[in-house]
């Protein structure tokens, strides 16, 4: 065998090595191959085995000597290459216009992913833009409500009334300075508290209470109380209570204000003292004397008590007046005073009163018995009266008249008809006091 005839048996060995592993490889690709496109890879695969089947039997023929004619062999291989080359031409013809096809696509795919990116993009800086702006105003109105609070809060500071807000639950939310000062608390120790720990009233836990009214339906409750603080005060308020409603109008609490009323208190309290006291001599004037006789006048019939009433009047005033003056006559009233108070005994003495101009009346309980003339207390009067007038640097020589009367619960007199009656004493007492100065 020529070496002619041993290189080409070497080549068309290592040719069909190749074309092994071509096989090999197109089996494993096979499975990615598109569908459209197995049909035409399975007739490629199968031309590869019968150019492997061709190599081999050139192989054979070369190494047997078989008298097969050459010629025929080299038409079928060259045949076949043909149909080989033009199917992979094809093949990869459609490949490549698959491959423009996907290229197309995705240029497209591409510019719509451009345009989507900047639409997107354009709407994400809107957004971003809305959100800032949204922020902007959120902080606006955070500003806003701060100020609109900071200024709540200085004019509720600035009334001269406490001022809490208590929710449905009796729980104080906000509570002002002045407040606080009433309760004499420190503000931020009341909030969160019930409100009856703040401030208690008479009307607390009972259907009176200001804050149950308004829950209960009222509009508006105005009432004076008397409030406890914690720390022990007692302060007399006005207190006023209106609803407290959310931006939706529905009750959520009550605002109530205390407005104190010390000072008022204490200046009608004065002017009550005024009203009923005689301002020259301290005791009660005639409207005050009056007033306390006719309660305790009911007090006695309650308890079946007598009780006395003694009718005094300075004589001689008009002299006193008109000779000394009025100055030396005031004087004269407040020293009569004063002798017929000392003259009764704290535990008997009822009250006294001067019922205007020198007439006294002294109401009292006294177990020693007595009418009009004859009872103990007028001779300790006048001999008050005469150790008074032994005196020697006096103006004037003090006399007064006195009767006493019994009052007795049976007949029910009213307190107008017992001065009636002292009065009618003590006139017949002085014509009885001038008749034994005559003798």
């Amino acid at each position: 065998m020529t070496s002619i005839h041993l290189s080409s048996i070497l080549l068309v060995l290592i040719g069909a090595l190749f074309m092994a592993a071509s096989i090999k490889l197109s089996l494993k690709t096979g499975t990615n191959v598109p569908s459209n496109l197995q049909n035409r890879w399975k007739i490629l695969t199968s031309l590869m085995f019968f150019f492997l089947g061709g190599y081999f039997t050139f192989l054979i023929i070369q190494v047997k000597a078989l008298d097969i004619p050459i010629e025929l062999i080299t038409g079928i291989v060259f045949f076949g290459g043909a149909l080989f080359v033009f199917l992979i031409t094809n093949l990869t013809k459609d490949t490549v216009s698959q491959i423009r096809q996907g290229e197309n696509l995705l240029r497209k795919a591409h510019g719509q992913l451009e345009v989507r990116v900047e639409q997107r993009t354009k709407e994400l800086k809107k957004a971003l833009l809305d959100v800032e702006r949204e922020a902007a105003e959120r902080e606006k109105t955070a500003l806003a409500l701060k100020e609109v609070n900071t200024e709540l809060v200085q004019i509720l500071n600035s009334t001269p009334d406490g001022i809490r807000v208590v929710d449905k639950n009796f729980i104080m939310l906000r509570v002002n300075t002045q407040f606080a000062e009433l309760a004499g608390v420190p503000a931020e120790e009341l909030i969160g508290k019930l409100c009856y720990e703040g401030f208690e009233g008479h009307a607390c836990h009972t259907p009176d209470c200001p804050v149950q009214r308004i829950l209960n339906g009222e509009k508006r409750v105005d009432t004076e109380s008397e409030i406890g603080s914690p720390r022990g005060r007692v302060i007399p308020c006005i207190v006023t209570a209106i609803p407290y409603y959310d931006p939706n109008g529905e009750l959520i609490g009550v605002v109530e204000g205390f407005r104190d009323i010390s000072d008022r208190k204490k200046m009608e309290n004065k002017l009550k003292e005024i009203s009923v006291t005689d301002e020259l001599t301290g005791i009660l004037n005639r409207r005050g004397f009056l007033a306390m006789a006719e309660k305790q006048l009911q007090l006695g019939e309650r308890l079946d008590k007598a009780m006395y009433l003694l009718y005094a009047d300075i004589d001689n005033m008009k002299w006193i007046n008109d000779t000394l003056g009025h100055v030396v006559g005031d004087e004269a009233l407040v020293e009569a005073t004063e002798l017929l108070k000392d003259t009764c005994r704290k535990s008997d003495l009822i009250g006294i009163g001067r019922l205007g101009g020198d007439e006294f009346a002294i109401l009292m309980f006294s177990e020693e018995i007595g009418q009009s003339c004859d009872h103990p207390i007028l001779d300790r009067i006048e001999q008050n009266i005469v150790e008074r007038n032994k005196k020697n640097n006096t103006q004037y020589s003090l006399s007064i008249s006195i009767g006493i009367v019994l009052y007795d619960p049976q007949e029910h007199s009213s307190i107008e008809e017992f001065i009636s009656m002292g009065d009618s004493a003590m006139y017949y007492c002085k014509k009885e006091k001038k008749k034994k100065a005559t003798n």
